[in-house]
């Protein structure tokens, strides 16, 4: 990493008083305001520079009427696929919407029916529960198998279920909270059993730009049958821009595509953010060295906490996540429940983690650790943790 990008995301910013979710609503979730924040999903690093300057640039023109994501924009988008992943997609295959979160809701109401049961496996973020929940879905688990050489994909459990009449399955590639980077050969067996049955994949690929140590994401697009699924994506993960709202489903079947559009339409969800279409097409544009020096960043500070828990903590389970800025905390080793364990967290060693049971029930005892930040905040939430924990 060059030095320009090493002092740029190591600088301090402070970020109260912004409206920000992860450290002005810190009092609001936790009950207090004077934590070290690592839990909501995204970073407290400065976007690409070429971002601001294009985002400055049209605040200047000073005009900001309705606007629409133009050829220009999925040509950017297009680029970065194939340059970054290898992904053949074609412009026309790409439907706008406000959020990936956003895209799951209107794929379970454009492609299945009040009662369908929707797969999902788990332990997985949060909005994959909400989004069969709230629509009347039928909600079937596939627990992910944990086993001494890592997570697993239980292939004869999901083959039964896909058996017994489930019409969608919610796959989260790479996987949230666990960090697994699934493989070209997972993927295939995965759609070749989907396909089978004819259950349809919708695949969150939000975290897709964040893979290590020579794991490849492989996009659902790209393997055997997977013209069949729908791939969700965003820039706003890879980037920090989440406020800025925007994001892209990407459907080959031109069936799907127009049903989906159509529930699009129907929340009349059509118009982009302006800032948000040019902020995604800069970065999709300039921002390859920007988003190479933040992988190797974030794999510090992975490699970082795994060293430290190790030498000073190993009650602390960690397995060194493959992809994503999100590492799985499982302290099923230390006494107390997992309510005593995330009040010893917030009231004594002063951090905010996500709480595993956010992700499920298989969650318990687990906490989520955001590791999108400057190296000196994770030296700082590790000393509390050891501290606190020492000190019981």
């Amino acid at each position: 990493m060059n030095t320009f990008y090493r002092e740029y995301l190591d600088a301090d910013i402070d970020r109260f008083g912004t409206n920000c979710e992860k450290w002005d609503k810190l009092e609001e979730h936790f009950g207090r305001g004077d934590l070290v924040a690592a839990w909501v999903a995204d970073m407290d690093f400065r976007t690409v520079p070429a971002v601001i300057d294009a985002l400055a640039a049209r605040v200047q023109h000073g005009i900001f009427g309705y606007t629409e994501n133009g050829a220009a924009d999925k040509a950017a988008e297009v680029g970065w696929l194939k340059r970054r992943h290898g992904a053949d997609v074609s412009p026309e295959w790409i439907l706008y919407s406000p959020g990936v979160v956003d895209s799951l809701f209107f794929c379970v109401r454009a492609l299945t029916a009040p009662g369908d049961p929707i797969l999902i496996q788990t332990p997985v973020y949060g909005p994959f529960y909400a989004s069969v929940n709230k629509f009347g879905r039928t909600l079937v688990e596939s627990p992910l198998l944990e086993t001494e050489a890592g997570w697993r994909m239980d292939f004869d459990d999901m083959e039964r279920k896909f058996q017994q009449g489930v019409k969608m399955m919610i796959l989260c590639s790479p996987h949230n909270p666990i960090g697994r980077v699934w493989t070209r050969d997972e993927l295939t067996r995965l759609m070749a059993l989907a396909n089978r049955y004819g259950v349809r994949v919708i695949s969150d690929e939000i975290h897709a730009d964040f893979t290590f140590d020579g794991h490849r994401q492989v996009r659902i697009l790209g393997v055997e049958g997977g013209d069949r699924a729908v791939m969700l994506t965003s820039a706003t993960k890879s980037f920090n821009l989440a406020g800025l709202r925007q994001s892209s489903c990407i459907v080959p079947d031109e069936k799907l595509r127009e049903a989906i559009a159509a529930e699009i339409d129907r929340a009349h969800a059509t118009s982009p953010n302006i800032f948000g279409a040019i902020a995604q097409t800069a970065a999709y544009t300039h921002g390859d060295e920007w988003m190479d020096a933040v992988v190797e960043y974030v794999r510090e500070n992975r490699d970082c906490v795994v060293e430290f828990l190790k030498e000073n903590l190993p009650e602390i389970r960690v397995r060194p996540q493959e992809g994503t800025y999100l590492m799985w905390l499982d302290l099923r080793a230390l006494d107390g429940t997992h309510e005593e364990l995330r009040d010893l967290l917030v009231n004594r060693a002063h951090v905010a983690l996500n709480s595993g049971l956010d992700f499920g029930a298989a969650g318990e005892k687990h906490f989520r650790l955001n590791l999108a930040t400057p190296r000196r905040n994770i030296e700082r939430l590790l000393s509390n943790i050891n501290s606190a924990i020492r000190s019981r």
